[in-house]
């Protein structure tokens, strides 16, 4: 009789081995049952457990079905040790690959690292319709185009829209927190659009005697210059931003707005040209190189450094002698992170520039470098302390 005709407990070879009473054909017989199980059948890259007890689960009721092909009754109190030895071994090995596919073992070896890289924000807007639908705008794309029958992207490359009369009505394009776009208006306008920000374009916008459109956030125009006739006179046909009870009059070209709901005042830089600012009763009017800051019907007129005022547009931010928490507003917009203050907030004044294409923990250790603040990151939340 050969060792396949003999009928062995599995339960009794267990318990006899843990006594040191099996013989070795015992014991080669468990070892052959042991390493007949496929562990190939669980497939780790493409687990849908979310936890080590539905794991546990699985493999003990594989070593339950080995149990149940060899028509044994398992003694549980007598197998139980095996079985948490055999169970235990099975899931180090599965505890070891996720380990490695989740990234712990970097975070052992380096636990001062942050788990997840925070990157900067990217090309990201909605254009929303006068009917209510919201298209998702390319990300890949540079900007949004918009003529006086069409719709596409500034590359020449079509919406998949019904755009059919869509340039006649209202329309809106947005930027989430994170987010910047480019738009190109009917009349030739360039517009670019900071992070939480957007423009409301009102319904027949080049055919209309001025060309107006609301603002929420920051933006940086370059207006373009279109004539009109009015009673055989030849004038410039007027742009206007509105903000709320506050409105820009524009009458040169490159300037830009700072209007953001949880900030009070209306700051308007003018870069080229010329611009009036009205707020209720005051109108202030600009001259290249000059900010407006509009606030409970007052308006003062400063003179700035212009790039500092632009520097989001071309890539950076840009402080000089200011407080941290205008600067974290500005960090949280374009990051899309959640700033609180663990302390007091510090009183120092901070002055420098930093590219906005680093990821978040380069951005906050070069603030660390003064001295007068510190950060710790959780998740998507940023905590300033002094």
């Amino acid at each position: 009789m050969n060792q396949r005709d003999k009928t062995y407990s599995i339960s009794e070879i267990a318990y006899k081995w843990q006594k040191g009473t099996a013989t070795q054909e015992e014991k080669a017989f468990y070892e052959q049952w042991y390493s007949s199980f496929n562990d190939e059948e669980l497939d780790l890259r493409e687990t849908g457990y979310t936890g080590f007890d539905e794991l546990e689960k699985s493999l003990y009721s594989k070593i339950s079905a080995g149990l149940e092909d060899e028509k044994i009754k398992p003694l549980k109190s007598k197998l139980f040790p095996i079985w948490f030895t055999s169970a235990a071994a099975i899931l180090m090995v599965v505890f070891g690959y996720l380990a490695y596919q989740s990234g712990w073992f970097s975070m052992l070896i380096a636990p001062g690292k942050t788990k997840t890289e925070i990157l900067p924000g990217t090309n990201m807007a909605t254009l929303k319709l006068s009917n209510g639908k919201i298209l998702q705008l390319s990300s890949s794309k540079l900007g949004l185009k918009i003529d006086s029958a069409d719709l596409e992207y500034i590359d020449g490359s079509g919406i998949a829209l019904d755009k059919t009369s869509a340039v006649t009505k209202e329309m809106e394009i947005r930027t989430p927190n994170g987010g910047t776009y480019q738009v190109e208006l009917p009349d030739g306008t360039k517009v670019w659009l900071n992070a939480s920000s957007s423009i409301l374009l009102a319904a027949n916008f080049s055919s209309n005697p001025e060309r107006r459109l609301k603002l929420q956030g920051e933006a940086y125009f370059e207006v373009a210059k279109v004539n009109t006739s009015v009673h055989g006179v030849k004038q410039r046909k007027p742009f206007i931003i509105t903000v709320n009870n506050k409105s820009i009059e524009v009458l040169g070209t490159h300037f830009n707005v700072r209007a953001y709901t949880n900030e009070a005042s209306l700051k308007t830089t003018l870069l080229e040209g010329s611009v009036r600012v009205v707020d209720g009763n005051t109108t202030k009017k600009l001259v290249p190189g000059e900010q407006a800051t509009a606030l409970n019907g007052l308006i003062n007129v400063n003179k700035v450094d212009v790039e500092e005022a632009i520097a989001w547009k071309n890539g950076n931010f840009q402080f000089t002698n200011m407080g941290i928490e205008p600067i974290m507003q500005d960090i949280a917009r374009w990051y899309n992170v959640e700033v609180v203050y663990n302390g007091p907030v510090t009183k120092e004044s901070f002055g420098g520039a930093f590219s906005r294409n680093k990821p978040l923990h380069d951005v906050l250790s070069s603030l660390e470098e003064t001295g007068g603040v510190h950060f710790k990151i959780e998740g998507r939340r940023v905590i300033v302390m002094p």
